[in-house]
């Protein structure tokens, strides 16, 4: 075997481990965000509220929701902060700790009518502990991922961490409706804690893994650097705002749109449609799993024709398709149903995440690269994630039809589109598979604006 060979594999090798690493870290954090979405919707809100109107209670399960949205650019800032100053795996496996001992935690909580008030605080403050972790996880997945990858198959590889989400809910969700189906009406009393307390297995399955990956070359070079920000989201705030403004934009399809077809559309089809709990779940994890099967795919696509185009691709479909979708699910058909869905999420949401995974580390230089990814993602989903299925809630209230929420969506999607369209200013697809530009600070466009640099041509 030849020298070039060796070291061939050896990438690669490192690739597929980091990969795998990030993936089983995103399935973790996902199966906890996915089980307390299905619990929120189906359990919180009568267990933990002690309130006999469902709309209240189900308000108040999804505003619980919310806070662990509201937590994530916290952890974001923090854990993205020593993400950039002492390396990405050391900081994966602490918040990869603080999301797992939460979920835990939250399947041996009291209920209202044993503790009163007390039950939903303590699930605010374990929900908050959720948060501050996932606030920095999936981030330095996509980080490390990206930057442990070849050139010409970043996106491949790092698309893998969006399909270990997409497999955390499924999970969650599948295990959820297999409690179910086996404890029956104790599901409701007791039942509802096991899929809860299976996270901490998930956890050390996890761990497991990821015990041999190495830190990434990317993050050494910045580590033996003199001239690296001491802070570096306070470098990006001062001198490369439109670069995140871009970022934030980008990942509105994701935090925002998403969370309709992904979490709101269980109240939907259970509450609307007519379906029964266990057959919603059902759905929803065919969906989610449909759309992690296409991620890797999309992913290599992405490496061919160019992320920044692939993303644009996903945008605008999906400000195509949430009237039709609607208009599928009202045939109160469940193979069409599935089929609406299923459109939805690998059409457009399943080409958007599979896109940006490597698209955003592309964005920022490895000195920031870990700060500017969390900051950009938790900060939309902080505004977005969590208040989504609350505001689709509150809309169907008022208009007694799902027209306002396709119009969210519509939205939602088109923020994306333009936020991608404008990062012609600060990428270019021609040249993401270099390995210099992709390390260096100054090889994608900057404008003025950002810190003062000659504007770049764009190809």
């Amino acid at each position: 075997m030849d020298t070039s060979t060796h070291v061939t594999r050896s990438a690669t090798t490192r690739a597929r481990r980091a990969s795998m690493a990030s993936a089983v870290g995103s399935l973790v954090e996902w199966y906890d965000f996915g089980l307390y979405g299905a619990a929120a919707t189906l359990i919180f809100k009568d267990y933990f509220f002690g309130t006999d109107d469902p709309f209240v209670g189900l308000m108040a399960a999804f505003a619980t929701f919310a806070v662990g949205y509201l937590a994530r650019p916290f952890g974001g800032m923090v854990f993205g902060h020593l993400g950039d100053r002492i390396g990405r795996k050391p900081v994966m496996v602490v918040t990869l700790a603080l999301m797992g001992v939460s979920t835990t935690l939250i399947g041996v909580l009291p209920g209202h009518d044993s503790v009163g008030v007390l039950a939903p605080l303590l699930l605010v403050v374990l929900r908050l502990a959720q948060g501050l972790g996932a606030g920095a996880e999936y981030a330095g997945a996509v980080v490390l991922s990206s930057e442990s990858a070849p050139p010409a198959r970043r996106g491949f590889y790092a698309s893998w961490s969006g399909a270990g989400v997409w497999i955390g809910s499924a999970l969650g969700l599948s295990v959820f409706q297999g409690v179910l189906a086996l404890t029956g009406d104790s599901f409701y009393t007791w039942g509802w804690r096991l899929p809860f307390l299976l996270s901490l297995l998930l956890l050390a399955v996890s761990f497991y893994i990821r015990r041999k990956v190495a830190e990434t070359d990317s993050f050494e070079s910045v580590k033996e650097s003199e001239d690296a920000p001491k802070v570096p989201l306070a470098h990006l705030l001062r001198t490369q705002k439109r670069r995140l403004l871009v970022a934030l934009g980008s990942n509105v399809i994701l935090s925002g749109y998403s969370y309709i077809p992904q979490v709101w559309i269980l109240s939907y089809l259970t509450d609307n449609v007519g379906l029964a709990a266990g057959l919603a779940l059902a759905v929803n994890a065919v969906v989610l799993v449909s759309g992690a099967v296409f991620m890797p795919f999309f992913g290599a696509l992405g490496d061919r024709v160019g992320r920044r185009r692939l993303f644009l691709y996903g945008t605008a479909f999906g400000i195509l398709w949430p009237f039709p979708m609607f208009a599928l699910i009202d045939t109160h058909s469940t193979p069409v149903i599935i089929a609406a869905l299923v459109v939805c999420f690998v059409g457009s949401v399943t080409v958007c995440y599979a896109a940006q995974a490597a698209f955003l580390p592309e964005m920022f230089p490895p000195a920031l690269r870990y700060s500017g990814v969390a900051f950009a993602r938790e900060t939309s989903g902080a505004l977005l994630a969590g208040t989504t299925p609350l505001v689709a809630t509150a809309l169907y209230k008022v208009a007694d039809s799902w027209w306002p929420i396709a119009v969210c969506m519509v939205v939602y999607a088109t923020i994306a589109l333009v936020s991608v369209h404008y990062s012609k200013y600060f990428r270019s697809d021609a040249r993401q598979s270099s390995d210099s530009d992709f390390a260096s600070e100054d090889a994608w466009v900057s404008t003025p604006a950002d810190g003062g640099r000659t504007a770049k041509a764009v190809v």
